[in-house]
Formats: structure tokens, sequence, C-alpha cells
């Protein structure tokens, strides 16, 4: 039988997602979502002290149950090639076989031997010390990542980590990206040295670049904390774009699902870059992938401007041969989640099971009562901060903050003023980059929240003063990590002539009420204020 399908992953917060595409015509033939179970159930996270960790295992299960609901009757074989996409910075410490040691019996429930999620901000401490070494260093290793180091990114967590747990610091061979560590796992890679490092992860997260030969110095991670330098020397110096082939299927996959042995797997990337790919990205034009938080993604040719204060540019972590611009919110669905837990929480531990309706119903009607209200100037104003500040200049130390409510201030009142606060953080954001000259004609909105909330998109535009267009479907990170599989089998020469053909479509576009955008001017220096206060 032909080999004429092709599978994109998507391994997000909440769960992991799968796409079975035709890619000759672009047909979507199936598509699955996978929750992992013991991330579900708040294992290893401790929100208090901002610890998310997730376990391997979660993600191996998810891979399982992923091909079983896809491969349904036995097609298996042709499929022609996967490719695949994770969070980032989720970085996970490893043994020489790359094997995460939370598969190791010795560390199988210690949090810090997992993989450190992207919102995990325990290494604020780290972070902050990075950011001072690297403006002394003869070299600004931040000089291609807005010219500040996160406490979301690779070398903060680790530092951390060896800093916190010596055992897991003794174990640890070295350490790989999740969006590394899936294709390996795909392809039974037991050989570091065999390892294909993605370039978008590398690139926005580690301070890789080609201009000073790689990744930091082993000089400078010794002088961040000596505890680096069993580390120093292990880890890579190339880096590869998705749309090259890291190697084929492994035997004990292609026998238990049905496919062939010779099944590529591409070399992978974060999450949001690849939904960019598949939203249909190209130059001059912003793509938001919104979900429990933002990437904001642009590419440009030539000679671009540097961008303070963004998590960075990186040549080919987007498209091939440009530059990638990546920039974010580190909360957005989060915040209306927090929200809605908030105010049914305790009715919860009233009712017990008999309220579970409402955890459905909720934001429907919490929705329909804040598109009822006016927008004032004199409205309730709230930050986004409410996981820290990703961009414009990350600063996790930020907490959310609001003005203006009173005794007449309903629930629909404050969901209003935080979906404005969610857009007002994305406004910021596209404003750092018209600031730097970089061009944006055309905005595209795609993830969960585009499909679920047409007023969130609707605040989006008002207050971005901006039409925002929505396309079709609610994976495109996974169909843009399908498009990647296409050009890696063969099937286009090129990502952007696969694009033409499998790349999500416009459905719907949101136009600006003008009417509301002087409002929302003065609304936005209200939020600016508000931030400056809080700093």
């Amino acid at each position: 039988m032909n080999k004429d399908l092709v599978i994109g992953m998507d391994f997000g917060t909440d769960s992991a997602r799968g796409v079975l595409v035709n890619p000759l015509t672009g047909s979507v033939e199936a598509t699955t979502v996978v929750h992992y179970m013991r991330w579900k159930k708040g294992l290893y996270c401790n929100p208090e002290k901002k610890q998310y960790r997730q376990h391997p295992l979660d993600y191996v299960e998810a891979i399982d149950q992923i091909f079983r609901q896809l491969l349904v009757g036995g097609i298996g074989s042709r499929v022609a090639a996967i490719s695949t996409n994770t969070t980032g910075s989720t970085p996970v410490p490893v043994n020489k076989c790359a094997v995460p040691l939370a598969l190791t019996g010795a560390f199988a429930e210690n949090p810090n031997a997992m993989f450190v999620l992207w919102k995990d901000h325990t290494a604020l401490q780290e972070a902050e010390e990075i950011n001072r070494l690297v403006k002394d260093w003869e070299v600004d290793y931040t000089r291609y990542s807005g010219g500040i180091y996160s406490s979301e990114w690779f070398w903060s967590k680790i530092l951390h980590i060896h800093r916190q747990d010596v055992e897991v610091a003794d174990a640890a061979y070295t350490w790989l990206e999740q969006s590394d560590w899936i294709p390996a796992y795909l392809t039974g890679a037991n050989d570091l040295q065999k390892i294909k490092i993605n370039r978008c992860a590398a690139g926005h997260k580690a301070m890789w670049n080609e201009e000073y030969g790689g990744l930091p110095s082993k000089e400078f991670l010794c002088r961040l904390d000596p505890v680096l330098a069993p580390l120093a020397e292990r880890f890579y110096r190339q880096t590869y774009t998705s749309d090259e082939v890291f190697g084929t299927l492994s035997q004990e996959l292609a026998k238990s699902f049905g496919m062939d042995p010779d099944t590529l797997i591409t070399v992978g990337a974060i999450d949001a870059h690849h939904g960019a790919v598949g939203a249909g990205i190209s130059p001059r034009t912003l793509v938001k992938v919104i979900g429990t938080s933002t990437c904001d993604l642009l590419v440009g040719s030539g000679e671009v401007p540097l961008v303070k204060g963004i998590c960075g540019q990186v040549d080919g972590s987007i498209l091939p041969g440009l530059i990638g611009f990546e920039a974010g919110q580190s909360a957005f669905g989060d915040i209306y989640s927090w929200f809605r837990q908030l105010m049914l929480k305790p009715l919860f531990a009233i009712g017990g099971n008999n309220l579970e309706c409402l955890e459905e119903e909720f934001f429907d009607y919490i929705t329909a009562e804040a598109a009822k209200l006016p927008v004032t100037p004199t409205d309730l104003v709230f930050t986004d901060y409410h996981n820290g500040r990703r961009t414009p200049d990350a600063d996790f130390h930020l907490r959310a903050a609001s003005y203006g409510w009173d005794l007449s201030t309903s629930a629909g009142h404050f969901f209003k003023a935080l979906v404005e606060a969610t857009a007002f953080g994305s406004r910021a954001i596209m404003e750092r980059f018209r600031e730097y000259q970089v061009p944006i004609e055309k905005v595209i909105a795609c993830g969960g929240i585009p499909h679920k909330s047409p007023y969130v998109v609707q605040v989006l535009a008002d207050v971005m003063g901006v039409e925002i267009l929505v396309v079709d479907g609610d994976q495109t990170c996974a169909l843009g990590a399908a498009i990647f599989a296409a050009k890696a089998a063969g099937f286009y020469s090129d990502i952007y002539d696969a694009q033409k053909v499998m790349a999500a479509r416009t459905i719907r576009a949101f136009v600006p009420d003008p009417d509301k955008l002087s409002v929302y001017d003065t609304l936005y220096k209200t939020y600016k204020e508000l931030t400056n206060l809080m700093k």
C-alpha cells in the first residue's frame, strides 16, 4: 500500500494532540486529544512555589493513545512520516542513554528528575544571576534573546535543579529539551551523539547562535556556577531545523502500531512555532497562538533589527531560511481558568457533585454578562501578570494588579476586565515590534481560545486596533507538524509549497469597533500606569 499519510503531534501543557493528514489534498483524516493523567491530578506541582513538573510517563502514554486512536483499521503502514512539537523551554535531566531520570527506579517520584515545564518559575534567582553575568561578559549571549534571560528557560532551570538536588545533579549526564526527547523516544535513540537538537528551542531558550560558536562557553557556565562544570562539555554544538529528518521509527513502536520501521521522524520544535506554520505564517504576518499562554510569532528576511525584550530571533526557528521572532504572554487562557476556579471552587466544596454542570456552563454565562457591559474610560482595569510577564521585557517578579472596582462591581465586570487585560498584553507586544520598525500588515489568531470565544477575539481586535483573522481548525500546532512531515517525506520540495495545500484557512475576520478605539486607548494608558506602579 502506498504511503500517503503523515502524522503531526503537538505536546501541549494539559494534553497531547495528533492529526492524521493526507498531504496531497490537505484533508485531515483523523484527530485526537489525549489528556495527561498525572498532570490532570496536579501531581508533582506546587503552584504556591510556581513549581510545575510533568512526568515523562504522561508523554509516553499519550503517544501510545494517539497512535491507537489515529491508526484505526490497520492503516499504520500508510504513514510516511511523523513530526512533533512540544512546550518550551521544558528540559529534563537524562542519563548517558538519553533516558529521563524519572524513568529510572531511584527517581520515579522525584519532581526534580522530571520535565521542568515552561511555566515553572522556581528559577527566578538563577535567571537574575545569568542576566548580571552576561552583561559583564565579553560576549552578550542574550543578544538574540531580547537582551534578557528568563526563568522559564533552559539554563536557569538546569542551574536551579543542580543547586537544589545533589542526587539529581550527580545522576544527570546531561539535559534535553522535551522537543528533542520526544523524537529521540520515537526513534529509540540511546546515543546522545546521534540526537539532532532542534534550533528552535536551542536558539530561543538556550542562547545558541552560530555567531558565537553555538552555546555559551564552558568558561561562562563555570563562572556562573561551578556546579555546571561536569555538564559544560556534554552539550551540543550543531542544531537542525524542523524540515530535516531526525531518524526512523523504532522497531518496538513500529511493531506495536502496525507502522513500517522506515517511517521518518523529523527534528522537533516548540509547539507555537509549528502552530504559526500551520496557520499560514508569511513575512509581515503576526501569528498569535492563543491557549493557556500565548506565543506571538513573526518571520523576516535579510537584515532585521534586534528587538529588545522579546523571546528571541533565530534563523530557521519557524520557517527555514527566515529569521523567526518570538514573543508572548505567560498567561492568557490560564487567567480565565483561574477566575473560573476562584468563582466555582467554594461552590463545589459546599454543593459537591450536584454542581458539576457549572464547570461547562460557567464561561457561556460569564461571557454573556461581560458582553452586555459598555466600555467606558473609567472601567475596571487588570494587568495580565498572573504568571509574571514574558514579553515585552521578561519580569516574573511582577504580580497581577487591578484598579477601579467597588461594591457595584459584578463577576461580569471582573471577567470583562480580565479579557481586556490579556488584550492589553497583546497590544504591548505588537507595539514593541512596531517600535523597532518590524512591519506587521496582517494578524492571524489560532489555538483553542479563538475557536471557543468570539468575544475574546473581538476584544483583542478592539484593543489592538487591527483586524484579526481566525483560521479553521483548533489543532494548528499539530497541523504545522504535519506540514514538516510532508516536506521530510518528499511530498513537497519546500515548506512554502506544503503550506499552500495543507495550512489552515481563514474562516472569520474580526474588525475593530471604531466607537471603542479611543476608549481602549484610555484604558490601555491606565494598564501601563498600573504596570509601572507594580514594578
